[in-house]
């Protein structure tokens, strides 16, 4: 295996990890109805605490990887040399910092009780911001440089809120058969239904502004190959967007009147739109590592 492909890996672990604490705690959160908040929280504790330990290890690993990345070997992953070279510059500074706040939220998780979300989701959301530091949005400097990593920002919160958030509304719909626990799991999913439109269209503005700020276009040019996989994930991230609404539009009306049918196209549909972010991720990880031409 490739050193690219173990950075791009690493990459997409961490983004992963980091969307499904940050978007399923707040979630529960905000959004979900209080008398499901505890039941949910503790079906899902045990999948975000390895989320969180996974966010950490992936970002311990980003400063050995990345140090490999810049030489061209595997050896300078590994040699406290390069690494000690590092360390004082801004990658290296930039590194440090995310890995005290991947502890800060290793440790909030692990010690939280049931229903105790506040905290993860703050501790999440800025580890998760705090991905602006680095890459593209990192190369600018001044006033458009704290504009472009305010909006990658955003971009990261918005996109983590939406589908961090899935897998909680996957146990929404399961619950909904529920006697005692499906009128919470109902108004939990109608809530959704209505914060998901601020989600979804933070994510579509703050990222036709991010493509703005870092190729002043459209990514027209497919023989670049940056520009032809932002493409693909412009187009995957319309299919999802395309999903959002059939669900909203289509198959919450329907579950009044056809509700077994209902959930269960809810349910596919759910599931597409995760695999659908996973790609998008995947793609993110990949393009990101790439000179944005």
């Amino acid at each position: 295996m490739t050193l690219d492909a173990v950075v791009a890996g690493n990459r997409l672990l961490h983004y992963l990890a980091l969307m499904l604490v940050f978007g399923s705690s707040v979630f529960l959160w905000k959004i979900a109805a209080p008398g499901l908040r505890v039941q949910i929280d503790r079906r899902l504790m045990l999948a975000a605490r390895m989320a969180a330990l996974l966010a950490l290890l992936t970002a311990l690993a980003g400063l050995p990887l990345q140090a490999g990345e810049i030489v061209g070997s595997w050896q300078a992953a590994v040699d406290p040399a390069v690494l000690r070279k590092l360390l004082p510059t801004a990658i290296g500074q930039t590194w440090l910092f995310r890995v005290l706040l991947a502890l800060l939220l290793l440790a909030v998780g692990m010690l939280r009780q049931p229903g105790r979300l506040r905290g993860v989701a703050i501790s999440a959301g800025v580890l998760l911001a705090s991905l602006a530091l680095s890459g593209h949005a990192a190369m600018d400097q001044g006033i458009h440089g704290f504009l472009h990593g305010a909006n990658h920002a955003a971009h990261l919160l918005c996109g983590g809120a939406w589908l961090g958030s899935l897998l909680p509304v996957l146990l929404c719909l399961r619950l909904l058969a529920d006697p005692v626990a499906g009128g919470d799991a109902s108004l939990t999913l109608r809530r959704f239904s209505s914060a998901g439109h601020a989600a979804v269209a933070g994510v579509l503005l703050s990222g036709a502004l991010n493509t703005m700020l870092v190729l002043g276009r459209w990514p027209t040019d497919w023989s670049s190959p940056y520009q032809l996989l932002l493409s693909l994930k412009i187009l995957l991230t319309a299919a999802m967007v395309a999903l959002a609404i059939l669900n909203r539009y289509v198959f919450v009306p329907r579950m009044k009147s056809a509700a077994p049918a209902a959930i269960a196209a809810l349910r596919r549909s759910t599931l597409m739109e995760i695999c659908l972010g996973m790609a998008v991720l995947a793609l993110v990880s990949v393009f990101g590592m790439l000179e944005p031409v």
